[in-house]
């Protein structure tokens, strides 16, 4: 039985958590607002900037896996960089430090001419916020033995951005690559990683965590546009084919046996599409 923390216990927190503690693990979770925790996990609620050391537990593994306020350098330099400087402050020097996983995201990547992009490819952030999150990744592997979890798009129950968006019928802009995971495929994913830490199996620096199905934007919207029976939104005269975008892969994960539920966005959609239609 290990000792895990999840600061960040929230949907993907949770899941996470739900999943470790049936392994049998000792698990405290960590939420800015609310107490509703999954059974089984000792919950802390506060803000964990301003959480003293002594509120944090002794832990084998801990999981960073926060969601800012806003899409601006504020809200994520809140989110990423100030909370992973508590865990810092709180574990770098125990004699034993535990194994830190930062969930991130491909983000880091800026390369945007349909490049081919794997976990031998240099982060090349070109905004300020993806520029926040490798500073926090960067901060972390300076002070642990830090991974940091880049995931692709993250979607699934009760995220609903994206329908909403091509119900909308505003124009769906210009093509693009996408790169997409399904939430229940990202948790399958942590506690695998928990798994090999635990296990002392060598994890690489960063991991992709992404559904290895690079497809269009347009190809996405367009077939959503059909089961929900929406307009097809598209007035610039330029071809199918995405001109932007990256094309993301990873191998780590798929090298220790991790097989994904949702290998595509179609059968994700499917099911986020059945739940959509029944609140409408």
């Amino acid at each position: 039985m290990a000792k895990i923390l999840i600061a960040g216990c929230g949907d993907l927190g949770s899941g996470l958590a739900t999943e470790l503690v049936a392994q049998g693990h000792m698990v405290t979770g960590i939420r800015r607002t609310k107490n509703d925790f999954p059974n089984g996990v000792m919950g802390i609620t506060g803000d964990l900037v301003e959480m003293s050391d002594d509120t944090l537990p002794d832990a084998d593994v801990v999981f960073l896996i926060m969601t800012p306020n806003g899409r601006n350098e504020e809200a994520y330099r809140a989110a990423y960089f100030d909370t992973a400087q508590v865990l810092i402050r709180r574990y770098k020097d125990m004699a034993k430090q535990p194994k830190v996983f930062f969930v991130s995201s491909t983000s880091v990547y800026g390369q945007s001419q349909g490049e081919w992009i794997d976990e031998n490819t240099p982060a090349q952030p070109t905004s300020a916020t993806a520029n926040i999150l490798l500073e926090t990744e960067q901060s972390l592997a300076a002070a642990f033995s830090s991974v940091a979890v880049r995931c692709s798009g993250i979607y699934g129950s009760g995220r609903y951005r994206l329908l909403e968006t091509v119900l909308s019928g505003e124009d769906w802009g210009t093509n693009s690559w996408t790169n997409r995971i399904h939430r229940d495929d990202v948790i399958s994913a942590l506690v695998l990683l928990a798994n090999c830490a635990l296990s002392k199996k060598a994890i690489p620096a960063h991991v992709i965590v992404t559904d290895q199905t690079p497809v269009s934007m347009w190809e996405v919207k367009l077939w959503l546009a059909t089961c929900l029976e929406a307009k097809v939104a598209v007035s610039g005269g330029e071809g199918f084919v995405p001109t932007s975008g990256k094309r993301i892969q990873g191998q780590y994960l798929l090298s220790q046996g991790w097989r994904l539920q949702y290998p595509s966005y179609v059968p994700g959609y499917l099911e986020l599409l059945r739940e959509f239609k029944a609140l409408r």
